[in-house]
């Protein structure tokens, strides 16, 4: 059996699609708006606890276009939120930083992949994780909040999220996923 050796284009074609720049480039901006038009769609229940539905933007982006997209739909996408919709909350680089880890493990999980169940639970645990922790410790520097409150308090809502995230995100991602494969316009490994 021969060794895969990773050089550096192929670790370049294997995070990025093979795209054009400019249609990558359109891709990300089509999900970026993506990713702002479902955060009017956010559902506050306290202050610190929010369920958030940008996350099917970046498991999109991450399917389209891999880490490269999902990340920079992660990125690029919090701050021009906090830019044009209103009421989103004051600008914090710590959520950026989550947003951005979400999107690039999703590519990751879905880039040129089949999607199964099993990786729209490891996308829904990766949320899980950044939530509960990496948000749960920018709520916690930006209220002033004991971290430890802030922590319990979202542990719930998080435990909720993975299956609810597990679901949607499988049927929604599988579905666009076999309709992209159908009209040839995404290609699996």
């Amino acid at each position: 059996m021969q060794k895969k050796q990773f050089t550096g284009k192929a670790v370049k074609e294997y995070l990025t699609p093979g795209y054009s720049k400019t249609i990558f480039m359109a891709y990300t901006g089509i999900m970026v708006a993506l990713f702002i038009i479902l955060s009017y769609f956010n559902i506050s229940i306290t202050s610190i606890i929010e369920i958030r539905l940008g996350y099917f933007a970046l498991a999109i982006a991450g399917m389209l276009g891999g880490p490269l997209m999902g990340f920079t739909v992660g990125a690029l996408g919090d701050i021009l939120k906090m830019l044009i919709v209103p009421g989103a909350g004051s600008f914090f680089p710590g959520f950026t930083i989550c947003y951005a880890i979400m999107g690039f493990f999703y590519g990751l999980l879905f880039f040129k992949k089949n999607i199964t169940v099993i990786r729209a639970m490891l996308g829904a645990l990766v949320e899980f994780v950044v939530s509960l922790f990496g948000i749960t410790t920018c709520l916690s520097i930006l209220y002033g909040m004991p971290w430890e409150a802030t922590f319990l308090s979202r542990i719930p809502k998080c435990v909720a999220m993975f299956f609810v995230s597990t679901v949607l995100v499988f049927m929604v991602i599988k579905t666009l996923s076999t309709a992209l494969s159908k009209a040839r316009l995404l290609q699996h490994s």
